[in-house]
């Protein structure tokens, strides 16, 4: 059954077109490196050829016929490693020399080498392949004799065979690395994709907690692995995150809606005054408010997480953002006998979504507000640095364990110190979900007293 996905692989597939393709493409390039070789081979043999009849003929001429015949008997055995033959005949026709039995009826020019066909009537030699197109050259004599040069095809056709087993092993080779390629990278592909399916298996029978392995190689699959790590991670979030808000509601509205009916119950039990109707009416609205504010908040937080918060997205002048909202604060911090002072540096811009910004601003300061004691003192600061944009408040109240900060920044998560106040415990957990989709680092620190809230954009959010 693998071997059968195995072949089905893109990376086998790849790998048989690659393969077909490489043939076609040796076969060519050898196919015309076998004829450039014959082609050359050819033409050895022939200019070898042009050049012993011309110093045969100059022996004729110089020396004369004896010694022709001299040369040509005792070069018969030293060429007879070329393959070479020869024929002498005197003009009346008679052989002189050689070891040709006859002229080529064929034969007609002279000077020039020319492919005959030759068989066993006009030469016979043990081990010689004779039959074929041999090349000849034949060349007058002074006194009207012929001579008459063959060359064998035995060494052109063993080098032939030689060049066509290369390019055929070449070839067989190369296809069948080709093939051995793509089978190496289609198990290999296959096993790593095997792991992917492994944890998408695993992750559709309810293990959100399973990670696809990474191989060390920094590959394009450990790239995508990387992704998708991330991509379950931010998952198993949302769904821990959606877990975990089915169970807070369970928990934490089960009382005020409790408490709503209770009191439209109890009212009900007996005839009142108008008066008393319309304050129990008012109290139920208040409380349906505070619902309201909460079924907000938990959305306007699952959208930001989620990323899919459709508010707009820009250039934000943030120092002009934080002075607004300090002064209206100042407002109402000096309504409690508090004091808030505004230290924010000219020309800060980020790049975000005003509202969301703006409305994580405002919880910080009304939460440094709310639980800052009378006459207390809470600070808003604003400064860019190289490494980007920093906000910060903080305040002199009783301020937040260290080993409670990431408590304090979970959903309907309500300190001691905070019970006595009104909220719905979602003020912190808005703020962390505006801050992560900004990209910008939400921290916490001691004041001494009270507590110090940071937010640091990075220097790319910075214009």
């Amino acid at each position: 059954m693998k071997t059968r996905r195995l072949l089905h692989t893109s990376a086998m597939r790849i790998a048989l077109r690659y393969a077909g393709i490489n043939a076609v493409l040796l076969m060519l390039g050898l196919g015309l490196l076998f004829w450039a070789g014959s082609r050359y081979v050819d033409e050895q043999i022939s200019t070898g050829l042009k050049q012993r009849a011309n110093e045969l003929v100059r022996i004729e001429q110089a020396k004369g016929r004896n010694a022709l015949i001299e040369t040509l008997n005792a070069q018969q055995t030293i060429d007879v490693k070329y393959r070479r033959h020869f024929l002498l005949i005197s003009a009346d026709g008679q052989i002189l020399a050689g070891d040709l039995l006859a002229w080529p009826s064929a034969l007609d020019h002279y000077g020039q080498v020319t492919n005959i066909w030759i068989d066993g009537r006009i030469v016979k030699y043990p081990g010689e392949s004779v039959d074929g197109y041999w090349p000849m050259i034949a060349a007058y004599l002074p006194d009207g004799g012929r001579l008459l040069l063959a060359q064998g095809l035995e060494q052109a056709e063993e080098l032939q065979e030689i060049m066509l087993s290369t390019i055929i092993t070449i070839l067989l080779v190369s296809v069948g690395l080709a093939l051995a390629m793509g089978w190496f990278i289609g198990r290999t592909l296959l096993a790593r994709i095997d792991k992917i399916n492994a944890t998408a298996m695993a992750i559709t029978s309810g293990d959100l907690s399973r990670r696809v392995p990474l191989a060390d190689r920094h590959d394009e699959f450990d790239e995508l692995a990387a992704h998708l790590n991330s991509m379950l991670l931010r998952i198993e979030q949302l769904m821990n995150g959606m877990r975990q808000v089915t169970d807070n509601v369970a928990h934490d509205l089960r009382k005020p809606l409790s408490r709503l009916r209770n009191r439209l119950e109890i009212t009900l039990l007996e005839k009142r005054e108008p008066v008393e109707y319309r304050q129990v009416i008012g109290e139920t609205i208040e409380d349906a408010d505070d619902l309201i504010r909460t079924f907000n908040a938990l959305l306007e937080i699952a959208q930001t997480e989620a990323g899919s918060f459709r508010g707009e997205w820009k250039n934000i002048e943030l120092s002009s953002l934080l002075y607004e909202l300090g002064q209206l604060y100042r407002e109402l911090a000096e309504t409690e006998n508090k004091t808030l002072s505004i230290r924010v540096q000219g020309g800060l811009h980020v790049a975000g979504n005003r509202h969301l910004l703006a409305q994580a601003v405002s919880n910080l300061l009304d939460n440094a507000i709310k639980f800052s004691p009378p006459a207390g003192k809470i600070v808003l600061e604003a400064w860019q640095r190289e490494d980007g944009v920093t906000v910060q408040i903080s305040d002199n109240g009783p301020g937040i364990p260290a080993d409670r900060y990431a408590y304090a920044m979970e959903r309907f998560s309500r300190l001691d110190t905070a019970r006595s106040t009104s909220g719905s415990g979602l003020g912190l957990s808005l703020v962390k979900a505006v801050m992560e989709l900004h990209r910008a680092d939400l921290s916490m620190a001691d004041n001494r007293p009270g507590l110090k809230v940071k937010i640091k954009f990075a220097c790319h959010y910075a214009v």
